[in-house]
């Protein structure tokens, strides 16, 4: 009899155990935006050689000979990339339906100066003013990372953002009297920087003169983090 009550006592002992609940392990979802603000290092321009005729043929050559001059005035300046890009010829229907087609040829060329103080020096402005006067249209004109710089700018914008995700980890465990455990998961989102606006491009019929402001790098973090009970309570 006295070890069957032990038993039966044990066996109750036993579901007890299993039947308290577990405390619940608190889960934070949490979003910060990082973000770097660097001065440009370097001026891009886009200019668009175009040209339309009743043939192809010679609204392409017309395109090739002023871009051909384009790209030996660009050589003459030290320093300068000069890249081409978006080659295309396309058939114009008349909106009346009546008359020939006409053809409309254009291609784009990209000028990348190094500009380490953020803005291009006096030849660059002078050269885009040229090109203008043969007939090329400026499509844009603003300051630029380059590659290294962007790497470092998005560097600090995702350590920006997750300095964040720490920072309200910690306030939110410091609240529910908990610690910070551990980071399970990160998403991470990162937004290139957007050209900055200018004026139309009729508009942009002599040497420009530009200070571009300051570009902007941003990183979107989102990340799930456990929170711990503090061994204190």
């Amino acid at each position: 009899m006295i070890t069957t009550i032990r038993s039966t006592a044990l066996s109750a002992i036993m579901l007890l155990a299993f039947a308290w609940p577990a405390r619940a392990q608190t889960t934070l979802t949490l979003t910060a935006t990082g973000e770097a603000d660097l001065t440009p290092d370097q001026i891009t321009a886009t200019l668009t050689a175009q040209a339309s005729s009743s043939n192809p043929v010679t609204a392409q050559n017309s395109v090739n000979t002023s871009m051909a001059s384009a790209l030996a005035l660009a050589k003459t300046v030290p320093g300068i990339t000069a890249t081409t890009a978006n080659y295309s010829v396309s058939q114009v229907q008349p909106d009346n339906g009546n008359g020939p087609a006409t053809y409309t040829a254009s291609e784009d060329l990209t000028l990348v100066e190094p500009a380490p103080l953020g803005t291009p020096d006096a030849a660059f402005g002078t050269l885009l003013g040229k090109l203008q006067s043969h007939a090329l249209l400026l499509e844009n004109f603003d300051g630029s990372l380059s590659q290294a710089a962007s790497r470092h700018a998005m560097q600090a914008a995702i350590a920006d953002a997750m300095s964040q995700i720490q920072t309200q980890a910690q306030a939110v465990a410091t609240a529910l009297h908990e610690t910070v455990a551990r980071t399970t998961t990160v998403t991470l989102n990162t937004n290139p920087p957007s050209p900055l606006p200018m004026a139309p491009r009729a508009m942009m019929m002599a040497a420009p003169v530009a200070a571009p402001a300051n570009v902007a790098i941003q990183a979107s973090v989102t990340a799930t983090v456990d929170l711990a009970a503090s061994e204190s309570k």
